[in-house]
């Protein structure tokens, strides 16, 4: 049978639903993880034909894997949805596949210090410098921001508004993850969009706009998001000038990714750039909003096939994240049948489990769930998503 073999994914989300659609099309699902829990978790995915654990993930292991798999499977594509993996994943199915992917892009949109260098010269590009071993002060004004060249989910992203915070994140960056080199950035103000793209033989496709709702304190949490149904015609004009120009000068000509940019009173300025579709409820979002389900015609992009991606529909969808205010063990959630019976309510996901610690928001990975509305206008749609959220009660044991 022929098969897709992906390399890692999360247990929900974006990338965990590409197993069902690549069943969808007829391919046998194989997924190769470093994570044990989808080996005890087994029967939530019977869209996996088949489960490899692998106690390593670098290149050399991988290729083994495959080229092992490859002896009882007509392995047609590789692909994965999740860091770091995206560019190996394209490499790899360029290698044993044939396929035709924007590798170099792809490795580059991976890394932010490569990024920002592939991009320093253009006009979306905000003012940045490298913070080496040698922790040089910033010559950057403050406030602005101080983050990790692989972070992801927000994790090792600092707001900084004076010396003594920026040596204070330096030094916890360095214990939880050290690095030979850091990036400042200049802090942008303005509206913050998720731009979701797929780049067809040169030419990008603005899929959907999904605009962020975030808190800013010391570090940065997305607490909602609502896609945009409309926008101004000049603004959206700028906007895909700009996609096209960023994407042209890193070279992706065939592949997807998702741009985080923000409208300022200088234009559209780029914050960051993923090789892959957002995460987490991004997919459903768009799926509901506009009859498309992004990592279906992603797979078939890497398939080499034509993907649709034109709308069946449109429908204001609003996402409302669950974040908590205490530390504590987790001993008990209620309310979720009554926050279902919100008129509306097409999705409600609760992350923790019991007995679990639970703890204020200080990356994406300490939002809890969400709730996922859709109504006849945008505002419908945010009081409905909200309105749930706030029934569903989480029971904190403290610390």
């Amino acid at each position: 049978m022929k098969a897709i073999v992906f390399i890692g994914s999360s247990t929900s989300g974006s990338s965990a639903e590409a197993f069902s659609a690549a069943a969808q099309l007829g391919y046998a699902a194989i997924l190769l993880t470093d994570r044990k829990t989808f080996l005890r978790v087994k029967e939530k995915f019977p869209e996996i034909a088949d489960i490899v654990f692998m106690e390593s993930m670098d290149e050399e292991s991988v290729r083994k894997e495959i080229d092992r798999l490859a002896a009882f499977h007509h392995i047609q594509a590789i692909i994965s949805f999740v860091d770091p993996y995206v560019s190996l994943a394209a490499k790899l199915s360029n290698a044993f596949c044939n396929s035709a992917l924007s590798v170099d892009a792809l490795s580059i949109m991976g890394d932010k210090l490569l990024t920002r260098n592939a991009l320093r010269n253009h006009p979306a590009t905000c003012e940045f410098e490298v913070i080496d071993q040698n922790h040089n002060k910033p010559v950057i004004n403050y406030p602005f921001i101080l983050k990790s060249p692989i972070s992801n989910g927000s994790k090792d992203v600092y707001f900084i508004e004076n010396e003594k915070e920026f040596d204070i994140a330096l030094c916890k960056m360095n214990k939880r993850l050290p690095q030979p080199s850091w990036i400042a950035e200049e802090f942008i103000e303005g509206p913050q969009y998720m731009i979701e793209i797929v780049v067809v033989e040169t030419i990008p496709i603005i899929v959907a706009i999904i605009q962020q709702e975030i808190i800013k304190d010391y570090t940065f949490i997305v607490t909602a998001y609502e896609v945009v149904m409309q926008m101004d015609e000049m603004i959206y004009r700028e906007l895909w000038q700009t996609i096209h120009s960023i994407v042209e000068e890193i070279g992706l000509q065939h592949g997807a990714c998702h741009l985080e940019v923000r409208y300022s009173s200088k234009g559209w300025k780029l914050i960051e750039m993923n090789p892959r579709i957002a995460g987490g409820a991004m997919n459903r979002m768009i799926t509901e909003a506009f009859g498309i389900n992004l990592v279906k015609e992603t797979i078939k992009l890497y398939l080499g096939e034509e993907p649709d991606l034109l709308r069946k529909n449109s429908r204001y969808v609003y996402t409302s994240f669950i974040t908590l205010n205490n530390f504590g063990y987790l001993v008990d959630i209620e309310g979720i049948d009554v926050a279902y019976s919100v008129p509306g309510i097409i999705d409600i996901a609760v992350k923790p489990k019991i007995g679990s610690i639970v703890m204020p928001p200080i990356s994406m990975g300490q939002r809890y769930g969400y709730t996922m509305a859709v109504g006849e206008t945008s505002e419908m749609a945010k009081e409905r998503a909200e309105s749930s959220a706030r029934l569903i009660k989480f029971y904190l044991e403290p610390i």
